[in-house]
């Protein structure tokens, strides 16, 4: 499938090829949600020291499928028809948007998006490229929903924190705490139950590892001495609960503590 956006030609000159026009996206993978729309950013610098460039048109082309599930909906840079840089001049913001259709699967869409233009507004060559890749998987659905044109930026990222609460985003989506609002009291607390260090959690992400692990020591932690505990009509129905297998009134002290993980990372 190849996706075009395209704009009115209102007059003319005898078209030939500016070579002076550089792109990159920052970053060139954008999380959205079915339905949605991912927006571009990036940098784009007209590299002559004499001639303007006309940007006349952009095309997005997706290379496996389901190519059909996207396209080129908007174009945040081309407000005007056509877009111009000045020589040397250097344009750095919302570039496009690419929208997914609400049926779309959850996966990644890879593609490359190209500028067209040249020296005069009839100009069509392909002046720079660039690759992209559309992400909703589970957790980048998440994300867009939770940050929107924000997802992409590295606060919404796994490891960072975006309400500063403590707790890291992939930790707020697999738990499905609101990863906008401080709300660390919504985290598992280790609990002591018939002498044993006991955990539950419910999970709630199909694409992450909820991995638990126990130390004495705070120096080594491992997952070989917890165990899954049997409880009669959990509520919620999914709810795990594990402990540590060894009775803490043998040890000075223990600790547990719950991990998870992109699943295939």
């Amino acid at each position: 499938m190849r996706a075009v956006f395209c704009f009115l030609m209102v007059w003319g000159h005898a078209a030939f090829v500016f070579a002076g026009l550089t792109m990159s996206l920052a970053p060139s993978g954008q999380p959205v949600a079915a339905g949605g729309e991912a927006l571009f950013s990036g940098t784009l610098t007209n590299t002559s020291a004499t001639d303007k460039v006309f940007l006349n048109d952009i095309a997005i082309s997706f290379s496996a499928d389901p190519q059909s599930d996207t396209a080129l909906s908007s174009n945040a840079f081309f407000a005007n028809v056509p877009g111009i840089l000045l020589p040397g001049e250097v344009y750095e913001g919302p570039l496009f948007r690419v929208s997914l259709s609400g049926a779309s699967a959850a996966a990644n869409y890879t593609g490359t998006v190209t500028l067209v233009g040249g020296v005069n507004i009839t100009a069509n060559a392909a002046l720079a490229s660039a690759g992209i890749t559309v992400l909703a998987t589970p957790v980048d659905q998440w994300r867009y929903r939770s940050f929107g044109d924000a997802a992409g930026t590295a606060l919404a990222a796994d490891g960072s924190d975006w309400d500063g609460d403590g707790t890291l985003n992939l930790m707020e989506y697999a738990l499905a705490l609101d990863a906008l609002t401080p709300d660390a009291s919504g985290l598992p607390v280790p609990m002591l139950v018939s002498d044993h260090l006991t955990l539950s959690y419910v999970p709630s992400a199909a694409d992450v590892q909820y991995v638990i692990e126990v130390t004495t020591d705070f120096l080594q932690w491992g997952t070989a001495d917890v165990e899954a505990v049997a409880v009669v009509n959990p509520v919620p129905p999914n709810r795990v609960t594990v402990r540590y297998k060894n009775a803490v009134s043998s040890w000075e002290r223990a600790f547990m503590r719950l991990r998870v993980v992109r699943a295939g990372l």
